[in-house]
This record gives structure tokens, C-alpha cells and sequence, in this order.
């Protein structure tokens, strides 16, 4: 498994040189202890954004992936844990990561991963 994490690495590199991409990536975290962490009280429609600056902007707007790589959270009535995350307002210098929940669950904490691709 590692080894098709490393080959998977080394192509996204090899890619990004030949085609002249940028490729940035970084992780964020929020939890409880973040400003305005809404998402471990209340019911319903709840989100707490994360600001990235990327490390040297892109000449164009990138395209940007999260992957949400952990969680703490506190099922709901039925069981269910409701998470969810999703960049928006991305520019050439940055991006919002949204992180969300919903329902009666109870997120105390989220980690992840982006990656920021573009010219």
C-alpha cells in the first residue's frame, strides 16, 4: 500500500513538471478550541470555515481537492455522523475550507488534506 502512495507522489510530480503545473498541498485542522466552532452544539444546518493561504500563488485560479482524513464527533439520534467538506472562494492566493454538519450530530473536530492544482 505504501508503495502505491509513493509511485502515486512521484507521477503527480513528474505530471506537474511536464505540463508546467503548480501543485501545492497542506493539511488543516479545527475543532472546539477553533473561533467560532459551531458544529458540536445546536441541531440543524451548522459550518465552520478554515482559511488557506497557499504557499506562493498560482497564476490562474487552481483547482483545489479536500480530503477530510479524521474526525471527532458524537452520533445523532438515529446513529448517524454527519460530515462534511468542501473548498469554496478559491483564488490565486487562497481558499475556504468549509466543514459541515447537520441534523442533531455532533462534531467536535475535523483534519484534512488539500491539494491545489493550476498554473
Amino acid at each position: 500500500m505504501r508503495q502505491s502512495g509513493t509511485i502515486f507522489a512521484v507521477l503527480m510530480m513528474v505530471s506537474g513538471i511536464a505540463f508546467g503545473q503548480n501543485i501545492q498541498k497542506g493539511d488543516f485542522a479545527a475543532s472546539i478550541s477553533s473561533e467560532g466552532w459551531s458544529l458540536a452544539q445546536g441541531t440543524g444546518d451548522r459550518a465552520h470555515i478554515e482559511f488557506i493561504t497557499f504557499e506562493k500563488p498560482f497564476a490562474d485560479i487552481p483547482k483545489v481537492v479536500v480530503t477530510l482524513t479524521g474526525y471527532e464527533a458524537t452520533p445523532g439520534a438515529d446513529g448517524s455522523v454527519r460530515v462534511h467538506i468542501a473548498p469554496e472562494k478559491v483564488t490565486k492566493l487562497g481558499c475556504v475550507i468549509k466543514v459541515k454538519t447537520w441534523g442533531d450530530s455532533k462534531v467536535n473536530a475535523a483534519w484534512g488534506s488539500y491539494m491545489a492544482f493550476g498554473k
